[in-house]
């Protein structure tokens, strides 16, 4: 982390290159970008741009090019926490747009804070976030409560067709092309069933597979 901020420093022109995952984050670190007074691009080349991120600040400014002219390129790999930690070390006022952007994150990145993963530091920052002005509200509605009809369309696809194996252990989910036709949706917003499908009461892995029945992607609890 270090190694980028000293980087963003010295640079003229600096281009972030993101993807659905990072977005929020992203908004974070453009916002900082520009409290440096530095010419930035974003750019986000998912074909498919996720509008319930629309809350977002800088959403409109994002492209789906990469800039030939930046002389440095940052490729977002790094974690909102460990943004917001050496964040706390630069002599800077975090504003409501970066908090609300680095809340979301917050939020993208620990499943709506509900991931056996997110430990007293991501709360403790999240409420940091909110003393200075985070929108988390704005966040909340935005990154865990907004579906698209595609993606309900698929959830109904998905659910209908799932089979569960092993004492109910195991879901198994077929998806084919014609599935993600008919519905509109991704092979991203299959992550968002299986996810789900991990909610159910015994369920601990769940499989999904092509039309071939041969397995494409496997969660577990």
């Amino acid at each position: 982390m270090v190694n980028i901020f000293q980087r963003i420093k010295k640079a003229k022109k600096i281009m972030l290159v993101t993807d659905v995952k990072n977005l929020a984050l992203s908004s974070a670190v453009y916002t900082y970008i520009l409290m440096q007074h530095k010419s930035v691009s974003l750019v986000c080349e998912d074909e498919n741009l996720d509008a319930r991120f629309s809350f977002l600040p800088w959403f409109d400014k994002i492209k789906s090019k990469r800039v030939l002219s930046a002389d440095l390129e940052i490729e977002i790999d790094f974690s909102s926490l460990d943004f917001f930690t050496h964040l706390k070390t630069e002599p800077l006022k975090i504003n409501k747009k970066m908090a609300t952007a680095l809340y979301a994150g917050l939020l993208q990145e620990s499943d709506g804070f509900s991931n056996p993963d997110a430990n007293g530091m991501i709360f403790a920052a999240a409420k940091e976030l909110i003393d200075v002005g985070a929108e988390y509200k704005l966040c909340t509605r935005g990154v865990l409560q907004t579906k698209s009809l595609a993606l309900l369309r698929l959830k109904s696809l998905m659910f209908k067709s799932m089979i569960l194996q092993n004492n109910a252990k195991t879901a198994i989910f077929s998806i084919c092309d014609e599935d993600l036709k008919s519905s509109g949706a991704t092979m991203r917003d299959c992550d968002e069933v299986l996810k789900e499908a991990l909610h159910l009461p015994f369920v601990e892995f769940v499989v999904l597979q092509d039309s071939k029945d041969e397995i494409i992607k496997i969660k577990e609890k």
